[in-house]
């Protein structure tokens, strides 16, 4: 059975994800489960899958691991089946989710060791054209069309507005993190809607706080209001939605505590 301490809401960026001639035709907002160890790792994880279409959800929130899918590199990127790729559980994943009548949302975040010079996954690639060819992959293999099932909504990189996720959000005080996801975005989208052009692709995916300045011992980050006006300035950006994770600043507080922007939980104060 499902903990309820393992529930995560995913539906922010996937209602945003609704084509707009579609969203006043909804009858319910869609609201899934984000828990890669109980979805695809779990000795359960099919029982568990079975439970949460119980409860109501209609999407599964996935991550699309590049240095854990790929940590070496692939002699054909391009092909699904090189002896690189690991994709066995991310395919059982998104074949037994639609038996269950539910949608996959994938993630795709992190660059391998052999991509940005033997660096940390938060380190980006050396060439953004090894990412974009990693991602048409994907986009094909679940464009519906190939065997492996269907992913129609995606988005690029978890919470790029933190160091520990993406690095470096800082150039001395200036704030660079915004400029180097756009890069890491446009090459994942590139790639994506080459292997699926109907497929849907959220931008942003941000953590809920951060502080706009470097501070010593501590891990960079860019308040996500900041990081979205920034972005903002970047040229050649396309998406279809914005992405947001609005949990408390801190686990401690309660699920309405407002924040003061640009600190963005689902409650903003001016």
């Amino acid at each position: 059975m499902l903990k309820a301490a393992r529930f995560a809401l995913a539906a922010f960026a996937v209602l945003l994800a609704i084509p707009a001639a579609t969203a006043h035709a909804a009858t319910r907002m869609p609201i899934g489960f984000f828990d890669d160890p109980t979805f695809r790792w779990s000795p359960t994880r099919d029982d568990n899958l079975r439970d949460a279409a119980v409860t109501g959800a209609s999407v599964i929130y996935t991550t699309a691991s590049w240095p854990g899918i790929a940590s070496t590199k692939p002699s054909s990127a391009a092909n699904g089946g090189d002896s690189a790729y690991r994709l066995g559980d991310l395919d059982e994943l998104i074949f037994q989710s639609s038996l269950y009548g539910l949608r996959v949302m994938v993630d795709v975040t992190g660059t391998p060791k052999w991509a940005n010079g033997g660096k940390a996954p938060n380190v980006m690639p050396k060439r953004l054209s090894d990412l974009t060819a990693f991602t048409r992959m994907l986009a094909t293999r679940y464009n519906g069309r190939s065997g492996h099932g269907v992913v129609s909504l995606w988005t690029v990189w978890n919470e790029p507005n933190l160091q520990l996720f993406l690095t470096p959000q800082f150039a001395g005080k200036k704030i660079v993190g915004p400029a180097n996801y756009a890069k890491l975005y446009r090459a994942a989208y590139a790639g994506i809607k080459a292997g699926n052009a109907g497929a849907k692709v959220a931008i942003g995916g941000t953590s809920a706080r951060g502080r706009d300045k470097p501070l010593a011992g501590n891990s960079a980050s860019i308040a996500p209001g900041t990081f979205a006006r920034l972005l903002a300035q970047q040229k050649g950006l396309k998406f279809d939605a914005w992405a947001h994770h609005p949990y408390p600043t801190s686990p401690n507080l309660p699920p309405l505590q407002k924040v003061r922007y640009p600190n963005v939980d689902h409650r903003i104060r001016p």
